[in-house]
């Protein structure tokens, strides 16, 4: 590891660990020093503003936040840098109180105990955002820039507006499944929808084609997705590059 960056994630890796392994009861204390870890070194600085460009976070945060049955869940972005920008906004809006920390975690990670529920925010949250920065900035600096993880030469990328055409869609989609996928089903059909969501964004052609049948396939039964599967098909075919 190189010096500097290796300096920069020890503070940041400090930071969180002080974060994870704290009582709830301290955790305001221990979110800003994540913040402050982040604003006091130069390369954690630029690393968290590279990811900002271009982000929009209350798209994104909505995005991360969908109800199964009547509680509400939170998946965090496929892509590292949406990942580390929404982590940070998150952090920021838990600091100045814009969003009551211990409310939105018994929230989205409900348990009997909120020590439980702080547990698993820190393993579903913090942990993999701490795991995208260090690889983030200890990765090749050609292939961090971008939107795309590693590809190899023949990967065919879409237009990247098709993601954005497809968000409202993919929503209507969810909605439908929520209302008539059986009980047996529904996990797979939502399941199916978060990997054609995760293939659009990497925007490879290959995977969306893979995603979008196999998404076909389970709900085949179903006559009240044909509607949307033919308006979700017709803009992906829109998109295409051939």
């Amino acid at each position: 590891m190189a010096n500097r960056e290796a300096q920069a994630f020890h503070a940041l890796d400090s930071a969180c660990y002080e974060m994870i392994h704290s009582k709830l009861i301290l955790n305001s204390a221990r979110i800003s020093g994540v913040l402050s870890a982040v604003a006091s070194n130069e390369l954690l600085k630029n690393l968290v503003a590279d990811c900002m460009t271009g982000f929009d976070y209350d798209k994104e945060f909505r995005n991360c936040l969908y109800k199964f049955g009547t509680k509400v869940h939170f998946k965090m972005p496929a892509l590292p840098k949406k990942a580390v920008a929404l982590i940070v906004n998150l952090l920021y809006d838990f600091d100045n109180g814009t969003i009551n920390f211990v409310e939105f975690i018994t929230t989205v990670f409900p348990e009997a105990r909120a020590e439980d529920s702080y547990k698993r925010f820190s393993e579903n949250v913090v942990e993999p955002f701490l795991e995208h920065v260090k690889n983030l900035l200890f990765a090749d600096k050609e292939i961090v820039i971008g939107e795309t993880d590693r590809m190899d030469s023949e990967t065919i990328l879409v237009n990247s507006a098709l993601n954005d055409k497809s968000d409202y869609l993919l929503k209507d989609f969810k909605r439908l499944a929520e209302r008539y996928a059986s009980e047996t089903d529904r996990d797979t059909v939502l399941f199916m929808m978060d990997g054609l969501r995760y293939t659009l964004e990497l925007r490879d052609i290959k995977l969306i084609k893979i995603a979008f049948t196999g998404l076909k396939s389970v709900v085949k039964e179903y006559r009240q997705f044909s509607g949307i599967l033919n308006e979700l098909e017709g803009v992906i075919r829109m998109y295409m590059v051939k």
